[in-house]
């Protein structure tokens, strides 16, 4: 069972990042806007599978621009870019 441990370490990893977007979340529109986020971000990136690192997908987002929303919907997640 090598790839146990790896994969329990990253659903923790990922429920801690998710706890953290859930967060942003909480926020006002306007402070949401001063990180370069918007609502519909958040919203998209929370109603992904738990699985997945939202943290990570926030990441993207700010390397890949508006695209990522629409692409994520249609289940497509980009390669990070050179930023990332």
């Amino acid at each position: 069972m090598p790839g146990f441990l790896p994969f329990v370490l990253h659903l923790v990893r990922a429920a801690r990042n998710r706890r953290q977007v859930t967060a942003l979340n909480e926020l006002d529109d306007h402070l949401l806007r001063d990180i370069g986020l918007q609502r519909a971000d958040v919203v998209a990136i929370l109603a992904q599978r738990r699985h997945r690192d939202s943290s990570r997908m926030l990441k993207i987002l700010c390397c890949h621009g508006r695209v990522f929303v629409e692409r994520v919907r249609d289940g497509f997640v980009p390669c990070p870019a050179s930023c990332c």
